[in-house]
């Protein structure tokens, strides 16, 4: 027996498909009136199936089938479409919308049994959990040591390996470049959170999420800076707690003021990643970042990143100045200034390069359950 989840703005229709589902077919069987109800259900209660009709008030089956395919959740659900047109374009409509099938109306109730239990019999077994960083939090207390560079390159070397289950978080509050990074323009973002009437939700959280092609979720900061924090201390932690409930890894790239929204990252971070460079100004802020981090030092990874070119950085003396072992070590890379003006990241584009090989070496260290 399935859950099947039907949305149709035909009472009728429901109610025919219902008792097909549930007698015949010994289904379970959710039932939705319009598109945006139906996607509720769905990602609070994701079914084994969905059947969706195209013409609907408000939400369309093609809007409901797209944002399905977008959530983890919901991501990998057989769907059928359903229409009252026929032609080869609106089939294709459906297959680009994101639907495994597609049926035009009038179906026999016979053939969309049929069509259902075909899918069901093909559906895969989930595919085993990838690597899990549950919420890890990049932070440098120096600007200009690469923190994002760090970040954006850790969130991309785990979307490798688990699609649609890692989300990078800028924190920013003056004009984060996580987005750039990643060649996406930063709208939506996180700015308009701080002017809702109400807590937001893991759905109502969708809105504000951005789609990198290589299926990583982005939550951005504003282009414009934001006066002062821009998100209150409170609500920076139920964001990520909600993310945390939706992603695998949640990757927090925050700004580099100790604030009381920061802090409240830190605490409930799994992995603190503070990267530092060789220079002694970074040095000496990393060892007073430390002092401050001393409470969760058990969880703080260092990260040495060599941003400019020239021979390998002096790693032992480093460590016995910082009385801490390097997580990893990031060598400089002359690609990086090209990935940077093409939005590519290097852990994406070019995953052999050695600051990709690098970031694989400290996400290594991050990833729970890792010994």
């Amino acid at each position: 027996m399935a859950r099947i989840l039907v949305i149709d703005d035909n009472a009728d229709l429901l109610q025919m498909i219902r008792m097909l589902l549930e007698g015949r077919g010994h289904h379970q069987v959710i039932l939705s009136a319009e598109g945006k109800e139906g996607l509720e259900k769905a990602l609070a209660d994701p079914p084994d199936l969905a059947i969706i009709d195209v013409m609907m008030p408000g939400m369309t089956g093609y809007e409901v089938c797209r944002r399905m395919r977008q959530e983890p959740a919901t991501a990998n659900i057989p769907i059928i479409i359903l229409t009252a047109r026929g032609q080869p374009v609106d089939r294709q409509a459906a297959l680009e919308a994101g639907a495994d099938d597609y049926m035009a109306k009038p179906v026999t109730m016979a053939d969309l049994l049929e069509r259902v239990n075909s899918l069901l019999a093909q559906k895969p077994a989930r595919a085993p959990a990838g690597p899990r960083g549950g919420v890890i939090a990049v932070l440098s207390l120096r600007g200009g040591v690469g923190a994002t560079t760090v970040a954006v390159n850790t969130a991309a070397t785990f979307v490798r390996q688990a699609p649609e289950r890692v989300c990078v978080v800028d924190l920013s509050p003056s004009s984060g470049h996580v987005a750039l990074q990643l060649g996406l323009r930063p709208e939506p973002n996180w700015s308009a959170l701080g002017l809702l009437s109400s807590s937001p939700n893991p759905s109502l959280m969708r809105n504000y999420l951005l789609v990198h092609p290589s299926r990583l979720y982005v939550l951005a900061a504003p282009f414009v800076p934001v006066f002062e924090s821009g998100l209150t201390p409170q609500l920076t932690r139920m964001v990520v707690d909600m993310l945390r409930q939706s992603f695998d890894t949640v990757v927090v790239d925050l700004p580099s003021v100790l604030g009381e929204g920061v802090m409240a990252v830190l605490e409930n971070a799994d992995s603190i990643c503070v990267v530092t460079t060789a220079d002694q100004g970074s040095i000496q802020t990393t060892i007073a970042t430390l002092q401050v981090l001393k409470a969760w030092s058990s969880r703080v990874r260092l990260a040495l990143n060599q941003i400019v070119p020239g021979g390998a950085p002096p790693v032992d003396a480093l460590q016995r100045v910082l009385k801490q072992s390097f997580a990893a070590v990031i060598p400089f890379d002359e690609a990086q200034g090209q990935a940077l003006a093409q939005g590519k990241p290097l852990a994406l584009a070019a995953p052999t390069s050695p600051l990709a090989q690098g970031v694989a070496q400290l996400t290594q260290r991050v990833t729970l359950g890792a010994a």
